[in-house]
């Protein structure tokens, strides 16, 4: 398993995490329809130390609403508007170095900033297994994480970002991962799809434990296939709200995780057809039937 920033974190939904509690005062709960907030024990010491100034009463905290005011007005959840496109099987992996190639930079979407210390490469080759929740939930543990074993991870590339939401800050991470074959790729989407429909509330042990209240959503098809999730996210005494979304663009798949005091539907959306985008043109034999 890669080492990242100073300290061991199994998949990209542990360095998330870390970026969360650290930028975060956050002022809301989980969605009530989600989750709540539980008092759990405290996670790993610089998990403990960035958490401090994210001190929350569980009693004094409201469910989690949409991040931009043109989201309040909307449905949170749009209908679908698109169909998946078949893995393509000529397709190639990618290397490293082509995925970094890849990669968006802050100045790809407005108001983004660059947050290098979240930067990392490696795929996952560490399996989690969910604590809580069954099967389903290892499932959709190693399926977000794109582990190695499973998922014919390659390569792999991180990069970090904030952006200024309209109560506090918002984290944003986004992985890039190489598989073997498009059909590697692809059955990342199809399992977190699958396993998120089984799996209401995980909880798996890092250090400490961390529970996690999950809601798939249905939203426009991003890249061939998406899947998006929305998660009320709880570590020791804190909790925020994450929205992950799961795309496939040829033999990579996108993971890209914001988080914040609320869901942030359109940054997500954002960050996603951006990284797309970039995706294409920098590695053309990638390119995806939804432009």
């Amino acid at each position: 398993m890669p080492e990242r920033f100073g300290f061991r974190v199994p998949g990209r939904l542990g360095r998330l995490l870390i970026m969360s509690i650290t930028v975060l005062a956050l002022t809301e709960q989980v969605d009530a329809r989600v989750g709540t907030v539980d008092l759990l024990r405290a996670g790993r010491a610089r998990r403990v130390a960035c958490a401090a100034a994210v001190v929350l009463s569980a009693g004094a905290l409201s469910a989690c609403g949409s991040g931009r005011a043109a989201d309040t007005a909307r449905s949170p959840e749009p209908s679908v508007s698109a169909s998946p496109s078949a893995p393509v099987a000529r397709a190639k992996p990618l290397t490293e170095g082509r995925l970094k190639a890849a990669a968006i930079t802050a100045a790809a979407v407005p108001g983004l900033r660059a947050d290098p210390s979240d930067d990392g490469s490696g795929v996952e080759t560490q399996r989690m297994t969910a604590t809580s929740g069954g099967p389903a939930c290892t499932e959709f543990l190693n399926a977000m994480s794109a582990y190695a074993g499973t998922y014919g991870s390659s390569a792999a590339v991180a990069r970090g970002f904030t952006a200024q939401g309209p109560r506090g800050p918002v984290s944003i991470l986004v992985s890039l991962v190489g598989h073997s074959s498009a059909a590697g790729a692809q059955r990342v989407i199809d399992d977190t799809r699958k396993s998120a429909k089984g799996c209401a509330h995980l909880a798996y042990d890092d250090g400490g434990t961390t529970r996690m209240n999950l809601a798939p959503l249905s939203l426009p098809v991003m890249g061939d296939d998406s899947t998006v999730t929305r998660a009320g996210v709880t570590t020791g005494k804190r909790g925020f709200c994450m929205i992950t979304g799961l795309v496939r663009v040829g033999t990579v798949s996108l993971n890209i995780m914001v988080s914040g005091d609320r869901y942030y539907y359109g940054e997500l959306q954002e960050v996603a057809k951006a990284s797309v985008s970039k995706l294409e043109k920098a590695d053309p034999q990638v390119a995806s039937a939804a432009s």
